[in-house]
């Protein structure tokens, strides 16, 4: 099939290794219990995409003990059923990145999730999840929005995903849990939406941050997410993975660079599908450097 000849992801549901992370002292590590990953272009931070992996794990007794003593509030009270951590981290080759200052660049990484029934294929495995129009649009909206605000210190690129939340966009032709549901839904409505509330690298300017090094489950990029259902019910769930980039401005300076220096990529993923070994490398090879289209 055309799509799964274009298929970007190469996804694989892995069972993992005992316990390591303790939630009542870490919260930017996952006993993963059920892991998705694909290659996610990362212009022009990587010279190879680095491999985006999404993770699960589902809490026991003493899971939630532990959470609830670090985070009191975190686990209704009322509520009986299961309870799942997501987080996500992007594993690369030191090699494969490209740190040098000179570049003057903001990176950041995130991750949405939502419950469209689309299969994984076309670009990045994104057009048949959300759809060819949903995919161009949301990359449009989001390379405008972080035109407009270009030097995102103080909430980082999560002032510009909380906006989207509190104000949806309209006629965005994307699945209506993609920034369409708000933030006081009830648990199990609630939007997850994974990072990007600091910098994932910035080179030049006045604030310089150092590259996040590789990620693994002892370390992930942003702190892990609840979720209020079963496993089963969690691996239909879509997740959308996402970078952006452009280059950096002084504070309080209106921005030097036009919108097409202003790169968004995405990878799509959901928990136990795969493709063949072969068919993800061509496309990750294929893919690379590809930038949102403006």
């Amino acid at each position: 099939m055309v799509a799964q000849s274009r298929l970007i992801a190469a996804l694989a549901a892995t069972a993992t290794s005992p316990k390591t992370c303790n939630y009542y002292t870490n919260d930017r590590c996952i006993n993963a219990k059920t892991t998705a990953s694909a290659p996610l272009p990362f212009p022009t931070l990587f010279h190879t995409p680095p491999t985006f992996v999404y993770a699960i794990d589902e809490l026991d007794q003493d899971d939630k003990e532990a959470v609830l003593r670090r985070y009191p509030s975190s686990i209704p009270s009322t509520y009986l059923g299961t309870v799942l951590k997501a987080a996500f981290w992007l594993e690369y080759d030191q090699n494969s990145l490209n740190d040098a200052g000179s570049q003057e660049r903001v990176y950041y990484t995130f991750a949405l999730e939502t419950g469209a029934g689309g299969e994984i294929g076309g670009e990045d495995g994104c057009a048949g999840l959300l759809g060819e129009t949903c995919l161009g649009n949301l990359k449009k909206l989001l390379a405008e929005k972080t035109y407009l605000a270009p030097d995102l210190i103080d909430g980082g690129l999560g002032t510009v995903i909380g906006g989207l939340y509190a104000d949806p966009p309209e006629d965005l032709g994307c699945p209506a849990d993609i920034f369409g549901t708000r933030w006081d839904a009830p648990n199990d409505d609630k939007p997850i939406t994974l990072g990007p509330f600091e910098p994932f690298a910035r080179y030049g300017g006045e604030f310089v941050k150092p590259a996040f090094p590789s990620g693994n489950a002892s370390f992930v990029h942003g702190p892990p997410r609840f979720r209020f259902r079963s496993v089963e019910e969690q691996s239909t769930r879509g997740v959308v993975g996402i970078t952006v980039g452009w280059p950096t401005t002084p504070y309080d300076e209106e921005p030097s660079y036009s919108l097409s220096d202003v790169t968004v990529d995405t990878v799509c993923l959901r928990l136990g599908a795969s493709t063949h070994e072969s068919e993800a490398k061509s496309a990750k090879e294929e893919v690379w450097g590809r930038r949102a289209d403006l």
